[in-house]
């Protein structure tokens, strides 16, 4: 594979999570809610009862159990270097091996802008060969959309397009953003991540129970929920409550034509009430291949320490545009001319995929041609599943012009310092921000433009 690409390869990702994060405890990995008093026995079979909490992480395949001292909670992340293996006596008399985390480290990585455009951070990240090389850069804008914001996408696509690789690449960085197959309730409730993205893949071959816990999370979470309240309480390792305010969720299938029975295999058919489920997810159908080829003939360990920083670098990039989404610190450039219509949740997520699509673009003329791929890959969808997409048309609405004796025309500076509500049928039209030419229509998402400087 091409050398500046190795950065890139899953395997050398793998070995810098190794590096960078299996000794990380995070927030997310504490299995109690509050600090509690355990009995605890050392090797020479001692009790002793200490105050803390219990938290759960997966090291190599395997789930590993800390105890962390009260003392240390507010630090978290914390990195853990030095432990000491001890029993928890549990009310059972049954005993389990825990280890007791001892002088912490705390970590984090801070926001920063490090890179000059959006633009060229999007096109560097996994820069890999493909023969839809638009649909793969908006592939990747949604992956980053759905980690900075809180977006429920639904990604159907041939087995080669190579949807999953972007998330890896994000989770290998973040640790923010798990692509899993779920086999159990607790393997869920593991994933929750509080601010990151949950990526289920393929889970048409989940038990039903594993199915319904999935169903009842995603139409929680979608709907906008701040807790998510767990109602397996019974499962082992998980708890009552999560923090799921800035949790996206993502679902990675194949197409309807890939399986033997769509009608029980396909997502759209899978679910108890599968209307509400589509009521909240946005879905998107990609062509095309990934064409990048990927060997193992380098020192992935070289490869992965000599890029630590870089990878740290597209971190502190990840998080500042979190940081920006969150502050509402950018306004909007370009105007969605050719909008497809959606309602409720479904124009919630399309306006977090579209407000990255506005950031990464250079001019009018890039932003409409990637909202005209964003738009064909819903109405592909759709098309896939026997229903149709309408669109945004001009013509189809009728506006009453303002009088010029009896109306003075807003200031744009004020209407962008409003706070308005906006649907697909609400027009208002202004003065256009470059020439004052009356009249323009813009939506209250977008800067004023006439026809002559729309482009």
């Amino acid at each position: 594979m091409k050398e500046d690409n190795q950065k890139w390869h899953l395997d050398v990702l793998a070995m810098h999570q190794n590096i960078m994060f299996e000794t990380l405890i995070y927030p997310f990995h504490l299995i109690t809610d509050t600090s509690k008093e355990f009995t605890l026995l050392d090797h020479n079979n001692q009790e002793y009862t200490a105050r803390g909490y219990l938290a759960v992480k997966e090291v190599n395949n395997k789930k590993i159990k800390y105890f962390i001292q009260e003392d240390f909670i507010d630090s978290l992340p914390i990195r853990v270097d030095n432990v000491a293996e001890v029993f928890l006596q549990d009310a059972h008399k049954v005993k389990s091996i825990v280890y007791v985390v001892q002088e912490p480290t705390p970590f984090k990585i801070k926001a920063e802008n490090v890179y000059a455009d959006i633009h060229s951070f999007i096109d560097n990240i996994a820069p890999f060969q493909h023969t839809n090389p638009e649909q793969w850069t908006l592939n990747k804008m949604i992956a980053v959309a759905a980690y900075i914001g809180k977006t429920f996408i639904g990604i159907s696509s041939e087995p080669e397009f190579g949807k999953s690789s972007i998330y890896e690449v994000i989770h290998s960085i973040t640790k923010k953003s798990p692509v899993f197959q779920p086999r159990s309730i607790p393997g869920i409730m593991a994933q929750i991540t509080n601010d990151g993205n949950m990526v289920f893949d393929e889970v048409q071959k989940s038990s039903a129970e594993v199915k319904m816990c999935m169903e009842n999370f995603t139409q929680q979470v979608a709907a906008g929920k701040p807790n998510y309240v767990n109602g397996a309480m019974q499962s082992a390792h998980t708890k009552p409550m999560y923090d799921v305010s800035g949790q996206s969720i993502t679902y990675l299938y194949n197409l309807k034509s890939n399986y033997k029975n769509p009608e029980e295999e396909f997502f759209d058919y899978i679910f108890s009430n599968n209307d509400a489920m589509d009521s909240r997810i946005l879905k998107v159908k990609f062509t095309g291949k990934l064409t990048e080829q990927f060997d193992k003939e380098f020192s992935m360990r070289d490869v992965a320490t000599q890029n630590r920083m870089f990878y740290v670098k597209v971190a502190k990039q990840l998080l500042y545009l979190k940081e920006l989404k969150l502050s509402g610190g950018y306004k909007r450039r370009y105007v969605t001319c050719n909008g497809i219509i959606l309602n409720g949740r479904k124009k919630n997520v399309y306006d977090e995929i579209t407000w990255l699509i506005d950031l990464y673009c250079v001019n009018q003329a890039e932003y409409d041609k990637f909202i005209d791929v964003l738009n064909s890959c819903i109405t592909d969808y759709q098309k896939m599943i026997g229903k149709s997409v309408s669109y945004f048309s001009q013509q189809q609405i009728n506006v009453v012009l303002p009088s010029k004796t009896t109306e003075t025309v807003t200031p744009f500076e004020k209407i962008e310092e409003s706070v308005l509500e906006w649907d697909n049928k609400c027009v208002v039209w202004l003065p256009c921000k470059q020439c004052a030419d009356t009249p323009c229509n813009f939506n209250l998402h977008n800067i004023p433009l006439c026809k002559k400087h729309l482009r």
